[in-house]
């Protein structure tokens, strides 16, 4: 008799600690994944606090998002050159374009050797633009595939290049010699044409490609 009351009292003790233990052990689940949700919380009102906000105007709050908004629809040069610069760069991947920096910094020569005859350094001349020397490269490097990419443009004609130094003859510098009117000509008429075929050839690109907006 004495056995099965043993028996009997330590079975109630083992059903009294497997519900204690079946009452305990999702106690303790759910108040981790409390803890977890409240740490979670905070770091998501930390960083939205740090970075959702961009001022405080007298308790009053700038969020992010709606200066982004308001940048985006009264200035969209920016992403117009940045989708303009994507372009190009994609294009010159699909066709194996390459430019050296052997090209860009013969390029920056001939910038710093014009803005000396204004009178000024290229540094002074970038600071006055609000332009680095690295945006500066980057613009070159990208005007330099352009007018690889676009169509050549054939060499200017003799009548073409009178046509010019007639049509300018108020403009031109007085101190020239014919010879390097005639080479004046023929480089402004080049430009203006390799300018017109790169813009051709941008347009039909831009038309061609799939761009959207966000």
């Amino acid at each position: 008799m004495k056995n099965e009351t043993k028996k009997i009292i330590n079975k109630e003790i083992v059903n009294t600690c497997e519900e204690n233990c079946c009452c305990q052990k999702p106690s303790k689940i759910l108040k981790l994944h409390f803890i977890g949700f409240l740490v979670l919380l905070t770091l998501i009102s930390v960083c939205f606090y740090k970075f959702g906000i961009v001022a405080n105007v007298n308790k009053n709050r700038i969020y992010r998002w709606s200066y982004i908004q308001k940048l985006q629809k009264s200035d969209k040069t920016v992403i117009n050159q940045m989708i303009q610069e994507a372009l190009i760069e994609g294009e010159a991947k699909n066709k194996g374009v390459v430019i050296s920096q052997d090209e860009i910094n013969k390029s920056i020569t001939m910038i710093e050797n014009q803005v000396k005859q204004q009178g000024t350094t290229l540094d002074e001349a970038l600071k006055l633009e609000g332009v680095t020397k690295e945006q500066l490269q980057s613009q070159i490097r990208t005007q330099l595939i352009a007018e690889k990419l676009a169509s050549p443009s054939a060499e200017p004609s003799q009548e073409e290049i009178d046509k010019f130094l007639k049509d300018n003859k108020a403009y031109l510098p007085k101190d020239k010699t014919a010879a390097e009117l005639q080479e004046i000509a023929k480089a402004q008429i080049k430009s203006q044409a390799q300018s017109a075929a790169i813009d051709a050839w941008f347009s039909g690109l831009k038309a061609a490609a799939k761009i959207i907006y966000r």
